[in-house]
């Protein structure tokens, strides 16, 4: 199982980080980032797969691609945006942390908002005028 062997590259690199960190904090970090990029590699190949899944779903119940488009773009931008202020965090940037999850926030509300505007209009199909 592939879990099991991200889990031991990062049980593998924390104890590592832990032992390094403790006489050089800038290569500490360095390690930090370099398992960030690692797990994050391993994961992309179960993104791919999920995007083919949704794919084929979209294909066999005729559900609208923009939508959905839109939802992937939302969750997408939620992801990295977490991933770069955790990072941020770790080197006690949290002030500039915090202005990334505030970015990520107005990025999720722009990409969010022509979904908003459509089941508003859904549901003023249903009131009658």
């Amino acid at each position: 199982m592939q879990i099991l062997q991200i889990l031991a590259v990062v049980i593998a690199a924390a104890l590592l980080i832990i032992l390094v960190r403790e006489k050089h904090e800038s290569i500490g970090f360095l390690l930090i980032v370099i398992t960030g990029v690692i797990v994050f590699i391993f994961v992309l190949d179960k993104v791919s797969q999920l995007f083919a899944i949704v794919q084929q779903i979209v294909n066999r119940f005729n559900v609208s691609l923009l939508h959905l488009d839109t939802i992937f773009k939302v969750i997408g931008i939620a992801y990295i945006t977490e991933f770069t202020s955790q990072l941020l965090k770790d080197a006690d940037l949290e002030a500039i942390a915090i202005k990334v999850d505030l970015v990520g926030k107005i990025f999720i509300l722009l990409f969010a908002l022509p979904i908003f505007i459509a089941v508003l209009e859904t549901l003023m199909n249903f009131i009658p005028h």
